[in-house]
């Protein structure tokens, strides 16, 4: 009898529908598809206010206000009209894997910002390119320093995009060129073929 049990047990064990590997893989693949729906709604919903110009926080973000910040309002949106991803977003995912936090968003931003800039500098290649560079100070009297790339795309027509913004210690010449040589090399810009700025 303890044989004919322990066969059973050996049979069900062998089984590979039914192992613990199996089930645990089952789980982490689907685990997988949720964690990509949910980055891939949270990236959707950065591009969108990036590409709009709008801002990411609001003054009222607890859960009662009638105007939260605009990112969690557009990721309910989405989530309104997806089903899959109503499935995978805010309330119905623990707190801490919610992405929705703004040291998440920043990091997203950061990483789409990075990308863009990538796909341009390879558009541009080894073309002549001009930057055009304005200073300021920021809101907590810091100056800082904006870079916008302008170049002749392909089909002839000049494309102008922001590369970033660079605080500076101060506005002298000598320091804002060294800003600007920085940048430059940091996204591997030659000086060799700027022609204007």
């Amino acid at each position: 009898m303890w044989g004919l049990i322990a066969r059973r047990r050996c049979e069900t064990l062998l089984n590979q529908k039914q192992s613990i590997i199996t089930f645990f893989d089952k789980q982490s693949d689907q685990r997988k598809r949720e964690y990509r729906t949910r980055l891939n709604a949270s990236v959707d919903c950065i591009c969108f206010l990036q590409q709009h110009g709008l801002a990411f926080c609001g003054h009222d973000e607890s859960k009662n206000s009638s105007n939260q910040e605009n990112f969690r309002e557009l990721l309910q949106f989405l989530a309104k009209h997806i089903e899959e991803i109503d499935k995978v977003v805010l309330e119905n995912v623990p707190e801490n894997h919610q992405m929705t936090t703004p040291d998440i968003q920043k990091e997203i931003a950061n990483a789409v910002a990075s990308e863009t800039l990538d796909a341009i500098l390879k558009d541009l290649g080894d073309s002549s390119f001009a930057i055009l560079v304005d200073e300021s100070r920021d809101i907590f009297v810091k100056e800082q320093l904006a870079i916008v790339l302008r170049y002749v795309y392909k089909r002839g027509h000049v494309i102008e995009f922001f590369v970033g913004i660079t605080h500076v210690s101060n506005t002298i010449a000598v320091v804002l060129k060294r800003t600007i040589e920085s940048v430059l090399n940091k996204h591997h810009l030659s000086i060799s073929i700027l022609r204007g700025y």
